[in-house]
């Protein structure tokens, strides 16, 4: 997997001295293969998004190799585009370390973007302290609820809440549909995902059918053999393949056993205004109000949720384009301050 560059429209240019546009200086760098985020958030503040990622995703041994090229090509990306602000998301810790460091030499300033498994997964714990130095660094750092506000504001940095980001996924499209009800799993086999109770929770439901998004290699050992026959894995698919299977779902799951952890599969069922399970967390509960049902996790709970949802899919689907509507709103508002934060930086203002 090589760096893949997001070149997105400019939303709101800056204007030069001779009264032409010109385009913000802005970069969004992502270490991963994928980021919908990523790209969301760049596109709506005017920036450019780069997504800088070789070798396999999520398999820490891999990490001291894969991080000496994404070094390089960040690097190559920087001095290419000398931006005035840079936007990075962090985990992993060096990403940002690195944007740090070279925002001495370009005169630039930067934004962490921080994933919750940055401040909750074992595997980022050791990197608080340096997190803690990157933030008071920073313009802001961007978390997506108020716990994770609280800590960074605890450090003495400035927290940015960017909850909310407005996909834009047309919910009518190419679908590709399976059985006459049709569940979509919106899963990467991480740590945090309830995949047991969602495969005890197929084999309860016989009549409807699963698709499991992801590459299945992450599962653990002996995973496909576990599977009942209305099972079906999709592995990791193209964009519009996965957008396809997401418009021919009838309900979406996108579950977590963790507080405080923004779905953004939840998010991708309401931008195509679909029924969603997700779970039973104050975070979801205050974002995903309507259209939903929350869960526990449990297999039963998932099972009762879809059973719900079946048994009254307009409704549910009604709901969950009035919530469309009623977010974009919030979504707009918190962009706007990450922009007006980011612009203010350019004309050496602060906001």
């Amino acid at each position: 997997m090589t760096a893949v560059e997001r070149r997105t429209a400019q939303r709101s240019p800056e204007h030069g001295g001779e009264g032409k546009p010109e385009p913000r200086r802005w970069v969004f760098i992502t270490w991963y293969p994928y980021c919908r985020r990523s790209d969301a958030l760049s596109e709506q503040i005017g920036a450019r998004s780069y997504l800088v990622h070789y070798l396999r995703f999520k398999v820490p041994i891999l990490a001291p190799v894969k991080y000496v090229p994404q070094t390089l090509k960040t690097l190559q990306i920087l001095v290419r585009e000398r931006p005035s602000v840079v936007l990075v998301a962090n985990p992993p810790v060096i990403a940002p370390l690195l944007v740090w460091a070279v925002s001495w030499f370009l005169g630039s300033r930067f934004v962490l973007d921080v994933h919750s498994g940055a401040f909750q997964h074992t595997r980022w714990s050791w990197t608080m302290p340096l997190q803690r130095f990157l933030a008071r660094r920073a313009l802001a750092t961007v978390v997506t609820n108020e716990h994770m506000a609280s800590l960074v504001r605890s450090w003495g940095a400035k927290p940015l809440l960017v909850q909310d980001i407005a996909l834009n996924l047309a919910p009518s499209g190419p679908s590709s549909r399976n059985g006459d009800f049709h569940a979509v799993f919106i899963c990467t086999h991480s740590v945090d995902e309830p995949v047991a109770a969602v495969v005890e929770a197929a084999r309860r439901l016989p009549q409807m059918s699963f698709s499991f998004t992801g590459d299945p290699s992450y599962a653990r050992k002996g995973f496909r053999e576990s599977l009942p026959g209305n099972v079906r894995l999709t592995g990791f698919t193209p964009d519009d393949e996965y957008l396809a299977l997401l418009r021919g779902a009838d309900a979406i799951l996108a579950l977590t056993r963790e507080d405080h952890t923004m779905q953004r599969g939840a998010y991708e069922a309401m931008a195509l205004e679909k029924p969603l399970v997700t779970s039973d967390w104050g975070l979801l509960r205050q974002v995903f109000s309507r259209g939903t049902v929350h869960v526990d996790n449990t297999p039963q709970a998932i099972a009762v949720a879809l059973e719900t949802i079946r048994a009254h899919p307009d409704r549910f689907r009604s709901e969950m384009a009035d919530l469309k509507r009623e977010r974009r709103q919030v979504s707009a508002a918190q962009v706007a301050t990450l922009a007006r934060v980011c612009a203010a930086s350019e004309s050496g203002g602060s906001e």
